[in-house]
């Protein structure tokens, strides 16, 4: 087990201000696993993400990336198991259940993919890059192709579509808050490709 996120209190979640990255990243930066579906293709963790209240699965939220740009996330139940800190059938003390089994879909297994939450802090991640980039910080018109693995056998290219740099109530700008990342950018395209192929 990593930690426990609900015994180990809010304090162990602090998040850089204005997003839901970790302070503390938990020595877990650049380890490197195995996808359990394809073991040729290996996942490089990028950035530790904090949990999101209601879901399912609590814990952790882990960005990974593979060789070709891919990203995708893992939630800390089944990361840990991927790290072999658990095996399937050990008991999960944080979930009060035991971990299931990288085929178990019935019993629960996530594993690799991302939903919608997670397609937001990947965004607003890359915003932040390109508003870094920029001397002013206001960002212009753009898009950007993005490569997401949301789901075992799902590898898309996404683009996005920068509108507007304004806060969509008042109009004011530049405006580069997380809770408004959402009515900045528009997926114009989202098209399937083939992981091996590339």
């Amino acid at each position: 087990m990593l930690i426990n996120p609900y015994a180990d209190g809010p304090s162990i979640f602090q998040v850089i201000a204005g997003t839901r990255v970790l302070q503390n990243q938990f020595g877990l930066q650049n380890a490197v696993v195995e996808d359990p579906k394809r073991p040729e293709r290996l996942w490089r963790v990028h950035v530790v993400y904090a949990p999101i209240p209601g879901r399912k699965i609590g814990g952790m939220r882990i960005k990974l990336i593979d060789a070709k740009g891919f990203i995708t996330f893992c939630n800390q139940r089944d990361f840990e198991l991927l790290i072999e800190l658990a095996r399937p059938n050990d008991w999960c003390p944080w979930m009060e259940q035991p971990y299931p089994g990288v085929n178990d879909t019935i019993e629960g297994w996530v594993g690799l993919c991302m939903d919608e939450e997670d397609l937001i802090d990947d965004l607003y991640e890359r915003e932040l890059l390109l508003r870094a980039q920029q001397s002013w910080g206001i960002l212009s018109p753009t898009e950007i192709t993005r490569r997401l693995h949301l789901e075992a056998v799902a590898d898309v290219e996404q683009v996005d579509v920068f509108m507007w740099d304004a806060d969509p109530t008042t109009g004011l700008g530049p405006d580069p808050r997380f809770e408004t990342v959402g009515c900045r950018w528009r997926r114009s395209e989202r098209r399937s490709v083939k992981w091996a192929r590339l």
